[in-house]
């Protein structure tokens, strides 16, 4: 079963007869039924479901509940809004799980397309000295702030709106690219400039059936592939900037 939500008005009762003539052209026809729902605060429904995470060392909290991680936890609490990365995501695990494996204290760590700023945070909490956080949406942006801010971090971690690494000057002990397959070669073009040597490149955001193009990819920019981890069919290719 495939279930959607679709605005009511003119644009959803479009949508709904686009929906249909597109089914009933499948190999198989296939119905499609509908019903009215009215608006009783389901924009907000899913935090009955929320949790909190685990993730080696690390609990992500929701930031409506009380904190109960227990010693020796590093808390990252979250309101992940209208931008990606709640914590239970394969690739946000995949990701959080990679930068406590490479950080090391003082670090200094970029987070591309940061979303929510949970890796980010996370970064920061596990002894980043300085994280710059970027993403091309506004609205991630302005969530990643507020998470950042939630969480004490804006001393460590800052945001910008940016597409990508072109305009970045920073040289990171660690990068981090929670992306799509067809973005990552973008940022790849800059990994190697931004990346200090010896430094880590943490790709993710792809299925399995995407990581040997990745790793292509990666090799073809300049760096040496390490390993590849997966999670309930995600991935996370780790590469290192060779030392020179």
């Amino acid at each position: 079963m495939l279930r959607a939500y679709v605005p009511a008005g003119a644009a959803g009762r479009a949508a709904l007869v686009r929906l249909r003539r597109d089914f009933r052209r499948a190999p198989v026809p296939v119905p499609v039924t509908s019903r009215v729902i009215r608006d009783s605060g389901w924009a907000d429904a899913w935090k009955a479901h929320a949790r909190p995470i685990k993730i080696g060392r690390l609990t992500v909290v929701p930031s409506w509940m009380p904190n109960r991680a227990g010693r020796g936890r590093t808390v990252v609490r979250l309101d992940p809004g209208m931008a990606f990365g709640s914590g239970e995501h394969p690739t946000t695990q995949l990701c959080l799980a990679a930068i406590e494996r490479h950080m090391r204290s003082g670090a200094t760590v970029i987070d591309v397309g940061t979303g929510s700023g949970i890796l980010a945070i996370a970064a920061a909490r596990l002894g980043a000295a300085r994280v710059l956080a970027i993403d091309n949406d506004p609205v991630a942006v302005a969530v990643a702030r507020a998470n950042v801010r939630a969480n004490r971090a804006g001393s460590r971690v800052s945001i910008r709106t940016a597409a990508g690494l072109a305009r970045v000057r920073l040289r990171a002990d660690l990068i981090v690219g929670n992306l799509t397959a067809e973005s990552l070669p973008g940022i790849l073009a800059d990994c190697s400039r931004c990346l200090r040597p010896g430094g880590w490149l943490i790709a993710c955001g792809f299925s399995n059936v995407r990581a040997g193009e990745v790793r292509e990819h990666v090799t073809a920019a300049g760096l040496r592939v390490m390993a590849t981890e997966r999670l309930r069919g995600w991935c996370a290719v780790h590469a290192a900037a060779v030392a020179v």
